[in-house]
């Protein structure tokens, strides 16, 4: 079963999130968190729709918010930043371990693409994390994705393939300026497992590989053969890769 739900984040904005109730709830259950990627959306093509299911099915309860300006959420994504966003994830992870069915000792976290930036420059206490599609310098890399519509010093402006147009004030590109994720991730403590597509065209391997080598133990990474930025086509195989690996984290 899912339910909707929401926040208010620091700027007076609804967040909107789902809530994936698993069929069997004990008194206290673990949860987790999911991280979409920029500019996104808390469905994540799908991505985040089958997890949820998955991990439901597993006894955990899922939580996927829209960030603001994204989505159903509310807000004006071109005012958005990195500070922006991990304070929203924070006040996401609050929300969640308010409800009195979570097991606050046991709250995971799987993010993608951007994501995993937001989830590093928090660098929360959890459970455990999953990282898909992990960015080492998410500047460079989001630069060169808005290609000449990338202007540092005033509005940078990109349209997607399918229609939408992603926009961000030079605030965006300063911000991001504060954060190494590289030394951001020696902060996490808990399991993290990293997953990449063999043929992702948006993010290198190269950069998960450089987020891996510094993360700390315990951690493990997976190359999913034939698969994109969005795991497609292999997503069969990330499902059961992920969930046996949370089943023994999150039990």
């Amino acid at each position: 079963m899912e339910k909707k739900v929401s926040i208010i984040n620091k700027f007076g904005e609804k967040l909107i999130g789902l809530k994936a109730i698993p069929p069997k709830l004990n008194e206290k259950n673990p949860a987790m968190v999911f991280v979409h990627g920029f500019a996104y959306y808390k469905e994540e093509d799908g991505l985040f729709d089958d997890f949820a299911k998955r991990l439901s099915d597993l006894g955990i309860i899922v939580y996927r918010f829209d960030f603001s300006g994204c989505g159903e959420s509310e807000g004006d994504f071109s005012k958005s930043s990195l500070t922006k966003l991990r304070d929203e994830l924070q006040s996401i992870i609050d929300f969640v371990k308010s409800d009195p069915k979570v097991d606050t000792n046991k709250i995971g976290i799987l993010s993608q693409s951007f994501g995993t930036s937001t989830t590093i420059a928090l660098h929360p206490e959890a459970k455990c994390m999953v990282m898909l599609g992990t960015l080492a310098h998410p500047k460079e890399r989001l630069s060169k994705h808005f290609g000449e519509g990338y202007k540092p010093e005033s509005l940078s402006v990109r349209k997607r393939s399918n229609g939408t147009i992603i926009k961000v004030e030079s605030l965006f590109w300063k911000d991001l300026d504060s954060y190494n994720i590289l030394n951001l991730i020696k902060e996490i403590k808990c399991p993290i497992l990293f997953a990449h597509g063999e043929k992702d065209n948006i993010v290198p391997l190269s950069d998960m590989e450089l987020v891996f080598e510094n993360a700390n133990e315990p951690k493990q990474k997976i190359i999913i053969e034939n698969a994109d930025h969005g795991m497609i086509p292999s997503r069969g195989k990330l499902y059961n890769i992920v969930v046996e690996w949370l089943s023994k984290k999150l039990p």
